[in-house]
């Protein structure tokens, strides 16, 4: 720990001084409040253990804070040295940036001259282009109209080559050798010499046939040619001329000649016919194309003349490209050059742009964190005093009240001052050790808003030990439910399942909340309490009972009690962080507020835990936006000035900041008009919590009276929903307040005793007026003391002997108060008139001496009733009562069972605490008789348990009633009882569960908690007496019969009955034996 070795030795003996303190807070906590707290050496260790582990974190989290706020600080001084140093590199930038911009200019020019060299050229070698074009056009116009019409002559081409592929060189020859060839023959052979254009003999008449004598020797020399088939197939078709054709037409005119006569003729070379007829149709169709490809020829030699001029221009252009090219590279050279030198200054301009902007944005941060990190680093040097305190309030402060802790925290603090230790003198516990989202999250979560329960919340989820809360209103058990959400899995000691819950919880690293447990543990968790875990690799197990059970991480165990004052052994108290979780009055009335304007106004309740919410989020979020942002700057590596993102990061920050500060100031104006209109409505919180807080003082008086928060929220909301409805708030307030209170002690009455009820409805009355301040706190000490704390030889002399001494001491003690300041000397004085009154039979019915019959209002004469004449209070009470309260306070409650049957349901139990003589079971049995159900009566006892069961499951199902008859002698089964009622599957609306029992102090509280009580016993007072015994007769009875006598005589009756009754109070004076007349 950081500080000198003296002050570490200091640090050791405070320690110990601190378990002493501690030791002697118990035993004076228990003589204050008869609560039992023990402490250990076990707790000592558990001290020390947290110390260690609290130092640690809370080290870790300063000493971080305060590195991350010095390297941001570091951060921000060197960000400014980069703005003087990038303000000098800019200017130079911006030099080079003037040479290179004449550079680029001057290379610009050059570029300009070249490229309009470049485009005349370029235009020149566009009109050669288009030239060319032209006639690559015409030619295509001209080829595709020739070879239109030459597909015309394709038939005949195609029929000259098909007859050509018939002739053979072997069949040429078979025809040279003929001696005398036919006719035929040497005919078509001269229109063949014709198209090859050889030599004919002159024109002479044949004289063997009609037509010219054929050249046959011609044919047989053009035969003779190798070439001569190759020259058929290879014919230059574009050759034949008109004269040939009209040289042919005679031959074509003849009858025979025809491919059929040839065929018979001639057979092999008969296909020469059939080809000269076609070169002759060829002709025909290829004298219209021939002048179209004399003008392809001309055109195509004026192309290639262009083709030549086209490409001497292009290389020119290429040329003169070629030259702008390298203009050009030297000009982007420039430019470029010119840009990088211009970005390096924008950058550099940026750069020094966000180190401004950044120093700007930062400045008061700068101040905050500069500020924040001295106090941390003095913070650091405090935490071996504020650990001290926290860890020491973590270990012993739990089962104590807000009273104690706070007395402890003094004393320690002294210790440390006395010491020298060093401490903060303002130190914050909660602050210390949780945060403002935290708690926020915690009040949404259902754990009350006052300083006690935030720092039971602390308590739970920081001490080194598990928790174990006594709660016997429910409000941290329904906080860490809430909490722990799904994940939570609730089991109690007494389930059947309970080891198999308690197993999985470990092995499947889940919370487990054991709830309503009794004053003693079960064995098998010691081992899990004393955190006596085995490391085996790198698991770890624990016992429970003889099995090992692995441990996961996040197993976390939570014990609740409703006992509201257990009386827990050192053993348990060593080994559980025990918790005083009984609601504060405080605590209480901010809830009730909260449930009274959830039905009276619950658009502004909706609006108020929205704005909590919202409040929370925010909060969270602007924490968040700090620790990202000095995580930004201690993270980044380099210059500040060199991350742009930082400064993104940093206008983002800046602007959320805003806007979540803005949100935070609306959030606070809204509070406080929200605070207001709530406010309104406190009384009616107020004047619930003086009650609910009175009815469980009463188990104070009889362990039996226990009401749970649950009972006392539904008569609260009862009370809102039946009150009187008023437009006017005041009005509305009244009429809730009034209801609550009656309803409140109509329903409490019922299950008192009839020696407890006048005790109850007096302090009610008196609670109620000291809250409304018609009461002082010393006028009550007064009232319920008198003089009993004074020593007689202390006082002043007694003026009268016929005062008795513990009289004279009540009044002494009076005459302390404002009103009776003059008493003392107004007796001596008066004595005779004071004598006559304190003898008369009924002092509070006379007029008091001295004029306070009419000074004093109805309870300072109580106060003067009770110093004088203490037997006669009772009555002076009542008329306070009345008169403070109403006469339906003072006049009691009668039981009525048709109502308390209306009240239950069919799964909420009515006991009925027994006394002396008084048996509800006629009465129940008569009820059910009335509603035609079936009640089954057990008196229990052992071996009874098997018959009750029985019922239960029987009329659970069937419905009817089960009436349990002295059920202090099966305690044990009523924990099962109660399982049953409330974990029944389907109940019969019919159902209901009666019990009676006597005053037993292991009764369960659950069940009491649980139940509608009620007592049977005759009421106090013959006015009371009479009601009871008229509200057991009914308007049948009344009238039974016509005869005038019987109403008189019923009457009679009843007040003998009454009277009788009223007597029990002098035992058997008067009467042979005590008898109780029922």
């Amino acid at each position: 720990i950081k500080c000198t070795p003296e002050v570490k030795q200091e640090v050791v003996q405070a320690m110990g001084v601190f378990q002493d303190f501690v030791a002697e807070t118990c035993v004076n906590y228990f003589e204050r409040y008869r609560r039992t707290s023990h402490v250990t050496p076990m707790s000592y260790l558990s001290f020390i253990t947290g110390y260690k582990s609290v130092y640690t974190e809370n080290r870790s989290k300063i000493g971080e804070l305060v590195e991350r706020m010095n390297t941001g600080l570091a951060k921000l001084v060197e960000a400014s040295k980069s703005v003087s140093q990038l303000s000098v590199e800019l200017v130079e930038k911006e030099k080079d940036l003037a040479v290179a911009n004449v550079k680029a200019e001057k290379v610009l020019l050059e570029v300009t001259a070249n490229a309009q060299a470049a485009e005349k050229v370029k235009a020149e070698v566009q009109i050669v282009k288009d030239k060319a074009q032209a006639i690559v056009d015409a030619i295509a116009v001209d080829k595709a109209v020739a070879e239109e019409k030459l597909e015309v002559a394709k038939p005949a081409l195609a029929e000259a080559e098909a007859a050509l592929q018939t002739i053979k060189p072997a069949h040429i020859a078979t025809v040279r050798k003929l001696g005398k060839p036919p006719h035929l023959i040497m005919r078509i052979m001269d229109c063949v010499l014709l198209l090859f254009q050889k030599r004919v003999d002159s024109l002479a008449l044949d004289p063997d046939k009609p037509g010219p004598k054929p050249s046959w020797g011609e044919s047989l020399k053009l035969m003779s040619q190798s070439s001569f088939l190759t020259g058929l197939q290879n014919f230059p078709k574009d050759s034949i001329n008109e004269e040939m054709v009209e040289l042919m037409k005679p031959y074509f005119e003849m009858e025979d000649y025809n491919l059929e006569t040839a065929k018979k003729v001639c057979g092999d070379v008969a296909g020469l016919c059939s080809w000269t007829k076609s070169m002759a149709v060829f002709y025909e169709i290829n004298k219209e194309v021939l002048p179209l490809k004399a003008n392809l020829t001309v055109q195509e030699a004026r192309l290639s003349a262009a083709s030549e001029e086209l490409a001497m221009a292009q290389s020119q252009l290429d040329a003169k490209e070629e030259e702008l090219n390298l203009v050009r590279q030297e000009y982007e050279k420039a430019m470029g050059e010119k840009q990088a030198l211009q970005d390096d200054a924008e950058a550099c301009k940026r750069r020094m742009e966000a180190a401004s902007a950044l120093i700007s944005g930062l400045s008061g941060e700068k101040e905050r964190w500069t500020k924040q990190s001295k106090e941390f680093e003095a913070q650091l040097g405090r935490l071996v005093g504020d650990v001290l305190l926290a860890s020491g309030f973590l270990s012993y402060s739990g089962p104590f009240n807000q009273e104690f802790r706070n007395l402890l925290l003094d004393n320690w603090k002294n210790e440390l001052k006395i010491r020298s230790i060093p401490y903060s003198a303002n130190l914050n516990l909660i602050e210390m050790l949780t945060d403002q989202t935290t708690i926020g999250e915690w009040s949404l979560q259902g754990l009350p808003s006052d300083e006690l329960s935030i720092q039971n919340g602390i308590i739970v989820t920081k001490a080194t030990r598990y928790p174990l809360l006594i709660d016997p209103q429910g409000q941290g058990k329904s906080w860490i439910k809430r909490r722990e959400g799904n994940e939570l899995k609730v089991t109690t000691l007494n389930h059947k399942y309970f080891r198999q819950h308690l197993e999985d919880g470990l092995s499947l690293g889940q919370s487990l909340l054991i709830e309503d447990v009794g004053e003693e543990l079960d064995p098998c968790l010691d081992n899990i309490l004393d955190k006596n875990f085995i490391k085996s690799g790198s698991t770890l197990k624990v016992k429970v009972g003889d099995k090992e059970v692995d441990v996961m991480k996040g197993f976390v165990l939570y014990i609740t009690t409703k006992l509201p004052n257990p009386s827990y052994t050192p053993e348990i108290s060593a080994r559980t962080s025990i918790i005083n979780f009984t609601v504060t009055i405080k605590g209480l009335e901010d809830q009730l507020l909260g449930r009274v304007i959830l039905t009276e106004k619950q658009e502004l309740e909706a609006e108020r835990v929205k704005l909590m919410e919202d409040v929370t989020e925010n909060k969270r979020k602007m924490k968040e936006l700090e620790d990202n942002l000095l995580h930004r700057l201690t993270t980044t590596k380099g210059s500040l000035v060199d991350d742009e993102s930082l400064i993104t990061v940093l206008s983002t920050t800046k602007k959320t900041s805003q806007e979540v500060n803005h949100k935070l100031a609306v959030a606070s104006e809204t509070e406080a008009k929200i605070n207001e209109a709530r406010e309104e409505f406190r009384p009616v919180a107020s004047r619930g919590s003086v009650l609910y807080f009175l009815i469980v003082e009463m188990s104070l008086v009889n362990v039996m009276y226990q009401t749970s928060l649950q009972q006392f929220l539904g008569l609260f909301d009862i009370s809102m929903a039946r009150s009187t409805q008023s437009p006017i708030t005041s009005k509305r307030i009244h009429n809730i307040i009034e209801y609550l209170t009656f309803e409140v002690f109509r329903y409490t009455v019922r299950g008192l005793y009839e020696s407890d009820k006048f005790m109850f409805t007096l302090l009610l009355t008196l609670k109620i007026d000291m809250q409304n301040g018609r009461v002082k706190h010393q006028e009550f000490q007064t009232l319920i003391k008198g003089g009993a704390s004074l020593d007689l030889k202390g006082c002043p002399v007694k003026p009268c002997k016929w005062i008795t001494d513990m009289t004279w001491l009540n009044l002494v003690e009076l005459s302390k108060l404002p009103q009776f300041s003059e008493l003392l000397i107004q007796i001596p004085r008066n004595e005779k008139m004071w004598k006559m009154w304190y003898e008369s039979e009924a002092p509070e019915e006379t007029s008091i001496p001295d004029g306070y019959n009419n000074a004093l209002d109805t309870f300072r004469k109580l106060l003067l009733v009770r110093s004088w004449a203490p037997d006669r209070t009772a009555a002076q009470a009542k008329k306070y009562i009345a008169e403070a309260m109403g006469k339906g306070f003072s006049e009691g409650v009668i039981l009525d069972m048709e109502k308390l049957w209306e009240e239950s349901d069919q799964r909420t139990p009515m006991i009925c605490f027994l006394s002396l003589g008084s048996d509800p079971t006629n009465a129940i049995e008569t009820m059910a008789k009335r509603k035609d159900l079936e009640c089954r009566s057990i008196s229990m006892g052992q071996g009874q348990e098997v018959h009750a069961r029985s019922a239960l499951q029987k009329h659970q199902s069937q419905g009817g009633w089960v009436l349990l008859q002295n059920c202090h002698l099966c305690i044990d089964f009523l924990e099962e009882v109660l399982l049953t009622l409330l974990e029944g599957e389907s109940v019969d609306e019919t159902f209901r569960l009666w019990l009676t029992t006597e005053v037993h102090n292991k009764f369960p509280i659950n069940f009491l908690q649980s139940s509608i009580k009620y007592t049977c016993e005759p009421p106090q007072g013959v006015k009371a007496g009479l009601r009871r015994t008229f509200t057991n007769v009914s308007q049948e009875q009344l009238e039974v019969t016509n005869l005038h006598q019987w109403k008189p005589m019923l009457y009679a009756v009843a007040f003998i009955h009454t009277t009788v009754q009223e007597r029990r109070k002098f035992g058997p004076l008067g009467w042979n034996i005590p008898y109780e007349f029922n």
